[in-house]
């Protein structure tokens, strides 16, 4: 069985809830050439529990400095099309700000964050204002739209996102 093969068949085991199987196959399989190449080809697998668990570890590794290249995150930014689990695109968009994507895929991470921020989970609705913001610091152009968005989600009925909109707007002072 080849290393991804084995990767996939772990993280199908993910239960969406408790990480030890992740860290599990964190440990099994993070040492090897290819592995930040298969979570990034992983994230948009069909099986729920294996696009979660891929993008779980992306952000878990992320948010200990262990980031993937630009170019792994460009294949990301390519996959985000077939990412439906919604824990794993709350994923994406809660390790937007630690992954070197390059400019290249702004606009497939501007079209991931709009598509999300109407849907029905609000973290899904506060995580795709965080990365629609940080897009608008990276690109000036996305400013006004980021501006706008903020002002809906001043609004919105979940305390969560307005609590970021509030928290978004002070930074951006």
């Amino acid at each position: 069985m080849t290393e991804p093969h084995a990767l996939r068949n772990q993280l199908a085991a993910f239960d969406r809830k408790s990480p030890s199987v992740l860290t599990e196959a964190a440990a099994t399989y993070g040492s090897g050439e290819t592995y930040f190449d298969t979570l990034a080809d992983l994230s948009a697998d069909e099986d729920d529990a294996v696009s979660s668990g891929a993008t779980w570890l992306i952000k878990h590794h992320a948010e200990n400095g262990e980031a993937l290249a630009p170019d792994q995150c460009a294949t990301l930014a390519n996959h985000l099309d077939r990412i439906t689990a919604w824990d794993a695109q709350l994923h994406i968009c809660q390790s937007a700000r630690l992954l070197p994507y390059p400019d290249k895929v702004t606009d497939r991470l501007l079209t991931f964050a709009r598509r999300l921020l109407a849907h029905r989970r609000p973290f899904l609705r506060t995580w795709s204002l965080d990365l629609l913001c940080h897009l608008a610091e990276r690109d000036p152009g996305i400013a006004a739209e980021a501006e706008k968005v903020l002002a809906l989600a001043e609004e919105d009925p979940a305390a969560s996102v307005r609590a970021r909109a509030r928290n978004l707007r002070k930074a951006r002072r």
